[in-house]
């Protein structure tokens, strides 16, 4: 676990045979949120680590962009220590979580809907997520900067506790086929992202980016 960012808690797993790193990632804002839920292995060991940081604090929020078991696995863990808690979701995902067992509390987003809560400004983007075609969601918080890209940005590489120079205009346009297959929806995607100014890119895998 390492604060990448102000307020911003980065929790990792780097897998050496596939060079590649997952992510999750806690912004301790008032509401709290926590950005990609883990496998229910992740969940359970930086759930504790989540508890210290928080302390008497609730955990209110777990983004998931798309229902694979990295993004959304633990969700229940999360649940069962935070019952209060709500998962933002994609319509698909939200349909899909109870098959992960989740019993909480479900609020579905599709792209070009914000939300704002205390110290939170969300704004979602619609994701045509590469993993079985499905449609997801990435997410902005605009007060801080903070991009979540899920596993738009990918790289391979031991990206824990990593943060690299990035340009933002130039990262979205190298976007290709292999992150967004549909070439109508991957335009209609960077056009939307070109319109916004994220200072930090969360990435899922690889390594974080300070912005310009």
């Amino acid at each position: 676990m390492k604060e990448i960012r102000k307020d911003l808690y980065q929790f990792s797993v780097y897998i050496p045979p596939m060079d590649f790193t997952i992510h999750q990632y806690l912004y301790a804002a008032d509401p709290a949120i926590l950005f990609a839920a883990g496998t229910v292995q992740q969940a359970k060991s930086i759930l504790p680590d989540i508890q210290k940081i928080l302390g008497d604090r609730p955990l209110k929020y777990i983004f998931v962009s798309h229902m694979e078991s990295d993004e959304a696995g633990g969700v229940e863990i999360f649940r069962q220590a935070y019952p209060e808690l709500t998962v933002l979701c994609g319509q698909l995902a939200a349909r899909e979580l109870p098959g992960y067992g989740y019993q909480g509390s479900i609020q579905a987003e599709k792209g070009g809907d914000t939300l704002q809560d205390g110290d939170l400004n969300l704004r979602f983007l619609s994701y045509p997520a590469e993993v079985h075609l499905q449609n997801g969601l990435l997410c902005l918080e605009e007060n801080s900067g903070i991009f979540y890209s899920s596993d738009l940005l990918l790289k391979f590489g031991n990206g824990v506790g990593q943060t690299i120079p990035g340009n933002w205009n130039e990262e979205v346009q190298t976007i290709g086929p292999d992150r967004v297959v549909d070439e109508k929806k991957r335009n209609k995607l960077k056009e939307e992202l070109l319109a916004l100014s994220p200072s930090f890119a969360a990435v899922g895998h690889g390594y974080c980016m300070k912005l310009q």
